[in-house]
């Protein structure tokens, strides 16, 4: 027998996940010519119900909603609705039209999954593309097939339609069971991933057991769009609220999205005839590893992360509710952008991190890809901040702090002793001018969480491991041009003042041309110091020395100090 495999199609695919959750296969190749035949039952058994035909209820699901689907098919087209003078009798005549369309392509879709010698006449599919006998093909348009045109010249050769095979175009029938709606606009939304334990699922919740509810309690069927119980805001919110949701009811599922990425989208659309529509959100495999991982560590801190940022929630006046539904749409979005978050996560009038620390350096982390060794830095960098008693005075001096501003800020705290040269180093690399914003703002972030954490009486919990910095060349030629000018130069507290206290390039160049004339440098570390045409890099470099420098400079004078003590002894 020929095995199911997914198709890379999106529409197909979530009528794949669909029709598994039909029959509750964990495994697409366990799909069989018999079990179609029972996912074809489930689906006559919600799509022909009384309340999907209206009867005995308010408005026809089949007439309405899934007209956005699949406009003018056997359910939807006027014409077929006809037929007798009571809605029984209507209905009736709908029924047979559709069961008989569908028993004909299940037909067609059992026929893909045998086996046939090579005496059997083949064609490709343009979905999965294996080859099928030719007598399993049928046409699609748009009546049946999401996005495709339904006027013949729209199609190779003047065909009627795209051929596809029996098992794909059954397939399809079943992704009504994987829409939902989204949004203020309650657009028509899917996920398109090849995990079948997550796509299962949401066909699963969102589609057959929301139905099976509806018709249990005799009322209209529409797409799932309870959302107004996720308190949340938006279609980028609706849809980091499934994936918030997946991951607390299926904590079996966490290893299998940390161990077996796959590529995952959102997908908005519209087939109906005023034209058809799609938008296509992708969702990081990164960002799913973050919520997965932050699930892990602490259920506290996911449902934390999650309240804070993304959950619309409490009681608010009207002007607070649209500020609070904006703030989770763009929180949102930069989310599913994999964009910073931080700094739209800092109240500085509370001094408080939403979202909390531990969720933030995940996030940093994973979707940021932060290096560790970053994330170590900052942490014992924003304790040493928070722990000292005019915290705030530096909270103040690093919000209000412009850009090149901020080199100077951790310049002097290489001076007090909170940083090391290389730790400077490893924060603000060469050519990387545009983290220092994301650098300060995550400081601010630790700090405000440390002082929190105080306040409430909690422990605050970094991630510190230790962790050695390997230098680079860059970095080796800095300190080997350092330790000349402590060795060579008669005064090096004095060199050190003059270069830190110079306000323009050629008084950087004219000190460094003093040190040539004392040997404490040659040619070469000027050129590297000091090139032509480069004058943010002449800064940056000086800055490196001079935190290199800070450092050495330090330890002298502690040596000086011992030495100074000893001798009165």
């Amino acid at each position: 027998m020929v095995n199911v495999h997914w198709t890379g199609h999106p529409f197909v695919d979530a009528g794949l996940a669909a029709l598994a959750a039909a029959v509750q296969v964990n495994n697409l190749n366990n799909i069989t010519g018999d079990t179609l035949a029972l996912a074809v039952k489930e689906l006559k058994r919600i799509l022909l119900s009384d309340q999907a035909l209206g009867i005995g209820v308010e408005g026809a699901f089949v007439r309405s909603a899934l007209s956005q689907v699949f406009p003018n098919s056997e359910l939807v087209n006027p014409s077929n609705w006809k037929k007798g003078s009571t809605d029984e009798e209507k209905a009736k005549a709908v029924r047979e039209k559709f069961s008989n369309a569908l028993e004909e392509e299940l037909n067609y879709a059992q026929q893909c999954l045998k086996s046939y010698n090579n005496s059997i006449s083949y064609d490709i599919c343009n979905i999965c593309g294996e080859k099928r006998p030719k007598s399993s093909f049928v046409l699609r348009r748009k009546d049946k097939m999401p996005l495709l045109e339904g006027i013949v010249n729209y199609y190779p050769a003047f065909s009627p339609g795209i051929r596809i095979c029996g098992l794909c175009a059954l397939a399809t029938r079943f992704f009504p069971l994987s829409v939902m709606r989204a949004g203020a606009r309650k657009r028509l939304w899917f996920l398109h991933t090849q995990d079948l334990a997550i796509s299962k699922r949401i066909s699963e919740k969102y589609g057959w057991e929301h139905f099976n509810s509806a018709i249990a309690a005799n009322k209209t069927l529409d797409f799932f769009n309870d959302w107004q119980i996720a308190k949340t805001e938006g279609n980028e919110g609706t849809v980091l609220y499934v994936l918030y949701s997946l991951l607390k009811e299926m904590p079996g599922q966490l290893r299998n999205i940390y161990e077996n990425p796959l590529p995952a989208t959102a997908y908005l659309f519209s087939n109906d005839n005023r034209g058809g529509y799609v938008s296509a959100l992708p969702i990081p495999y990164e960002l799913m590893e973050f919520l997965a991982l932050l699930h892990i560590e602490s259920h506290i801190e996911f449902e934390r992360f999650w309240k804070d940022l993304l959950e619309v929630s409490g009681n608010h006046d009207k002007g607070s509710l649209e500020a609070r539904t904006d703030y989770v749409q763009s929180i949102s979005k930069l989310i599913l952008n994999s964009e910073s978050i931080i700094k739209h996560c800092l109240d500085h009038n509370k001094l408080k991190l939403r979202g909390g620390w531990i969720g933030h350096r995940l996030y940093l982390k994973e979707v940021r890809k932060l290096p560790e060794s970053k994330l170590n830095i900052l942490e014992c960098l924003g304790i040493s901040i928070a722990e000292n008693d005019e915290f705030k005075k530096y909270v103040m001096e690093l919000r209000t702090a412009r850009d090149n501003e901020l080199y100077g800020i951790l310049l002097r705290y290489v001076k007090n002793g909170w940083l090391k040269h290389d730790e400077f180093y490893t924060l603000l690399p060469p050519n990387s001018y545009n983290v220092v914003k994301e650098i300060r703002d995550t400081l601010l972030a630790i700090i405000y969480d440390y002082h929190n954490c105080k306040e409430e009486g909690r422990k605050f919990a970094p991630s510190i491991d230790t962790f050695n910095i390997t230098p680079d060349e860059t970095l080796c030629r800095i300190q080997r041009i350092g330790e000349r000018f402590i060795t060579n130069l008669n005064n090096p507290r004095k060199w050190t003042r003059k270069l830190q206290t110079v306000k323009t390039s050629s008084a950087i160049r004219g000190i460094y041309l003093n040190c040539i004339r004392s040997g404490a440098m040659i040619f070469d570390d000027f050129v590297f110091l000091a090139p032509l045409g480069d004058r943010q890099q002449l800064w940056l470099l000086r800055d490196y020395l001079l935190a290199f420098l800070f450092e050495k400079v330090k330890e002298l004078a502690e040596e000086e100090e011992e030495y100074s003590e000893y001798n009165e002894d």
